[in-house]
């Protein structure tokens, strides 16, 4: 079987023009497209050592370890491989799906080749799209302290949900919603709602402060009880947007 290096060579550099690329999206690094076009052809030449009796593993190492630096830089050390263990995930991702298909750069597999990159690009963007989805949601989480009036307090776990828009009509103050299992009596103050599935009155009370990790302290807030938070998977508490700047 002929390999034919000038095709092995584009092969590679395409594939690590790829995987630099997956990694500025999803770490949202920023870089330029010459450093990282020549990063892809540093990856292209360094590929070539295959060839040589090199060991194939120090190759891809020192491969990946070179490509992130020249696209990215270092700015410490956290920075420098967390960009180093993307790019293998990455890496590892399109080898998998170049083994699934059996592609093998010859003079014979340039239409596999070429379908091969599209299905690879196409892998890559569902993976991007499905890591950031997952980045988005546990960056929304926050460790709630809630102080009530008669200064009891409880810890809980807050997801923010942008579409809580609730507000107390009567002094434009937002609310926040408490899983029902932490009800208390009190002086309610009944606030109307209006969503898809209905109207209706929802329960709320002053408390002294709320506490958002990361956020820091906030006051004027009304605590509603909802059994709302129960979709929202391993939080207690719904925040409001309004509470999130700092």
């Amino acid at each position: 079987m002929k390999i034919y290096i000038d095709l092995f060579f584009l092969f590679n550099a395409i594939m690590d023009f790829i995987i630099i690329t997956g990694v500025g999206i999803i770490l949202k690094r920023r870089s330029n497209y010459i450093r990282i076009l020549l990063s892809s052809l540093v990856g292209g030449v360094i590929s070539l050592c295959l060839f040589t009796n090199i060991n194939n593993i120090l190759v891809d190492i020192i491969g990946i370890m070179i490509i992130v630096f020249i696209s990215y830089g270092y700015k410490n050390i956290r920075y420098y491989i967390n960009n180093i263990i993307y790019a293998y995930i990455i890496s590892i991702l399109i080898g998998g799906v170049i083994y699934l298909f059996q592609v093998k750069v010859t003079s014979d597999s340039i239409i596999s080749y070429l379908i091969i990159i599209v299905i690879a690009i196409e892998v890559l963007v569902l993976y991007i799209k499905e890591i950031k989805k997952i980045k988005d949601n546990y960056n929304n989480y926050y460790k709630v302290n809630i102080y009530f009036k008669d200064k009891e307090k409880i810890s809980v776990v807050g997801f923010l949900d942008t579409g809580n828009n609730l507000y107390d009509p009567y002094k434009k103050r937002p609310i926040i919603l408490l899983d029902n299992k932490y009800i208390r009596e009190d002086n309610y103050i009944l606030v109307p709602y209006h969503t898809l599935s209905g109207d209706g009155l929802l329960k709320c009370i002053k408390v002294d402060i709320v506490f958002i990790e990361g956020i820091g302290y906030k006051g004027n807030v009304l605590v509603g009880f909802s059994d709302k938070t129960n979709v929202i998977e391993g939080a207690d508490v719904i925040l409001h947007k309004d509470l999130m700047k700092g």
